[in-house]
């Protein structure tokens, strides 16, 4: 654990080098969901439960990761913090507590980070897939001009349709 944003973009400039060095392109992370529940099989991952110190790590590994020409994903988009029933848990939050909490870290990696992916979570927001959530539009594009792509976690999507139209860009494997 740290504080220390100099490491951070070390780190992901030491893994950009690493993925390179095998012939791979993206990573999957970093990953920037807020730590709520112990349990969560990523807390080991991510940045704690502050949204400030979750940004403000997140910026400059993302910054390392991709001076390396290496895709980096923040994720998982969005209030993703429960492993039992994660593809069924309904995340019900209010928009304060949304914008607060769970999206900042995600703001900062997009806005300040210019990050290049974005991954949606396999949770329920307020009754909507992740995946197919308005949030992928309404607030990734438009209200934090996102120029990059979101991916699904892998067998987080649940339908097709509603899914593009919502702003996924790349079905990631996984599922029936």
């Amino acid at each position: 654990a740290s504080w220390d944003p100099e490491l951070a973009r070390a780190e992901g400039k030491a893994i950009g080098e690493e993925v390179r060095a095998i012939g791979r392109d993206m990573i999957l992370g970093p990953t920037v969901n807020i730590q709520r529940v112990p349990l969560w099989g990523r807390n080991f991952e991510s940045y704690g439960e502050d949204p400030y110190l979750s940004g403000s790590m997140a910026v400059p590994y993302i910054e390392g990761v991709q001076s390396e020409g290496v895709i980096p994903s923040v994720k998982h988009f969005v209030a993703n913090n429960e492993e039992y029933e994660r593809h069924r848990v309904d995340v019900t939050v209010s928009e304060r507590a949304l914008h607060e909490i769970y999206m900042p870290a995600f703001e900062a990696a997009v806005k300040q980070g210019h990050v290049w992916s974005v991954m949606s979570a396999y949770n329920l927001v307020n009754g909507v897939h992740c995946g197919q959530s308005p949030l992928l539009k309404s607030v990734l594009d438009k209200s934090w001009g996102f120029q990059g792509f979101v991916i699904s976690d892998w067998g987080s999507t649940y339908t097709t349709a509603p899914t593009i139209k919502a702003g996924m860009d790349l079905e990631m494997p996984g599922g029936a």
